[in-house]
């Protein structure tokens, strides 16, 4: 089963897709088999200068040339390369992290982990940008097809997105915008 890192940042929810690839180099090694003598010590260095701890640096790199990592091995060492900073790191399926992207700017979870949830005042911003871009695209659409841009009236949907009660709600509020105003584009 496909893997996901999850973990809060800055008050952001950010997910890690470590690669196949990257696992399996870990597991198999020889990255760097191709490069002259010195190289992993250069990458060392490079992943240092980027504010890896040195331990983390030589660990990450020495698990790509050399490898010999299980599977969770390998997400242990991306998952401590990669997360600098993070907080709540936990190990996911990926089946666990939500599909539905459209509010991905708005979610959040606890500072100690946990579910992933919609905030619904960021979603209020993240809705209005959606539908300020969507009205935007099919006035120039319309525009460029010489066709009269329709007629609509902003600030009736930013009422309707400010008195929205729910995520649920919100997304009604766009799927109304986006079927009333941008059939006709």
């Amino acid at each position: 089963m496909k893997k996901r890192i999850v973990y809060n940042l800055n008050g952001v929810v950010c997910i890690r897709q470590p690669s196949d690839w990257a696992i399996s180099m870990m597991s198999c090694g020889g990255l760097w088999d191709e490069y002259p003598h010195g190289y992993m010590d250069v990458q060392i260095e490079r992943k240092i200068a980027r504010g890896m701890p040195k331990d983390t640096a030589r660990r990450y790199a020495r698990a790509l040339q050399f490898g010999g990592c299980t599977t969770a091995e390998a997400l242990e060492i991306i998952r401590d390369g990669d997360c600098l900073g993070g907080t709540a790191i936990e190990l996911w399926d990926a089946d666990d992290v939500p599909k539905d992207r459209w509010f991905r700017d708005a979610w959040k979870r606890s500072h100690n982990g946990g579910p992933i949830y919609v905030d619904l005042e960021k979603a209020k911003s993240v809705q209005m940008r959606h539908i300020a871009r969507a009205l935007r695209d099919a006035r120039r659409k319309r525009e460029a097809a010489l066709l009269a841009a329709p007629e609509y009236d902003p600030s009736d949907f930013r009422r309707k997105i400010i008195a929205a009660k729910s995520v649920e709600h919100l997304r009604l509020i766009g799927d109304e915008v986006f079927t009333e105003n941008l059939e006709t584009a």
